[in-house]
């Protein structure tokens, strides 16, 4: 693994933990989420961490302390969220802003336990093709398919984007929810940008957000390296956007922490995780900077 993420010179603004988490033991279709992490760290360095847009340096507002890799000690994913709560230990979730880079995702359960424990309040914003709120998958309740009904049954609220590929009961399930527990924005009937993010604004309130990033909620042509593309997803340009109008007057919410999940790089090409590390600086950017 990468020692630097992102390439940024002195070290000065907030601190970010950077975790990696190679784990691809319960997914359902392509492969390759396990060299996820590493490349996501190659792709940082070759970006110019200036956003020209929003004119802000991420140099300026952020550096990033890379932890340990967590490997699973087994296959399953109860004995992979085992090793990564012992890491978590030595944190502090009322004070550290942990990124996760997974992996599939299913990973980031120990994460919304870390950050609900300091925050009770907490909420997620979940981006996603794919609704994950099935009860169990493939013969597990810890699958990457229903690491969302995990989080409802922690009685977290939470806000969905992108969704377009979903069962019927899954449907069913959102519809048994109350508003304010579970908002979903579907791909296909997507509002402008300013929209989504008044929305997810009023959704949030005042309280902490997580955001759990699968990157196949964006669309094939902007990241086709994830294991499970669907057609018909979020364009770059939406996403850079949504993320600005989310903390462009300085009302966004307070970010506690994020994953980005679910990349799976492709042989001879670099476009799928550069498209998600200039997504995580979006992200950052805006919330450093512009809240």
């Amino acid at each position: 693994m990468h020692h630097e993420f992102f390439d940024l010179g002195p070290q000065q603004g907030r601190n970010i933990y950077v975790l990696p988490v190679p784990y691809e033991g319960t997914v359902s279709y392509g492969t390759g989420t396990c060299l996820g992490p590493e490349a996501l760290f190659r792709a940082s360095v070759q970006i110019e961490s200036y956003d020209a847009e929003l004119d802000l340096d991420l140099g300026d507002l952020a550096h990033f302390t890379p932890l340990p890799v967590v490997h699973a000690p087994a296959s399953s994913p109860e004995d992979l969220h085992q090793a990564m709560r012992e890491r978590l230990a030595d944190l502090d979730a009322s004070r550290d802003f942990v990124l996760t880079l997974g992996g599939e995702h299913s990973v980031p359960l120990p994460l919304f336990e870390f950050y609900q424990k300091a925050h009770p309040d907490l909420v997620i914003l979940h981006i996603d093709a794919h609704a994950d709120l099935r009860e169990s998958y493939g013969d597990s309740p810890y699958s990457h398919a229903c690491i969302m009904a995990r989080a409802r049954q922690m009685s977290i609220p939470l806000a969905q984007i992108g969704i377009r590929s979903l069962c019927r009961e899954q449907r069913d399930f959102m519809r048994a929810h109350k508003p304010s527990e579970l908002m979903t924005l579907f791909a296909w009937d997507l509002p402008a940008p300013g929209e989504a993010a008044e929305r997810v604004r009023a959704f949030v309130g005042g309280r902490p957000l997580y955001i759990t990033f699968d990157v196949d909620g964006m669309d094939p042509s902007v990241i086709p390296g994830t294991g499970t593309p669907e057609p018909g997803g979020i364009a770059y340009a939406w996403m850079t956007r949504f993320w600005k109008e989310l903390w462009l007057d300085g009302q966004g919410p307070k970010l506690v922490g994020m994953d980005m999940c679910e990349l799976a790089p492709l042989s001879g090409s670099q476009a799928s995780e550069t498209a998600a590390v200039k997504l995580i600086q979006r992200i950052l950017t805006s919330w450093l900077g512009l809240a």
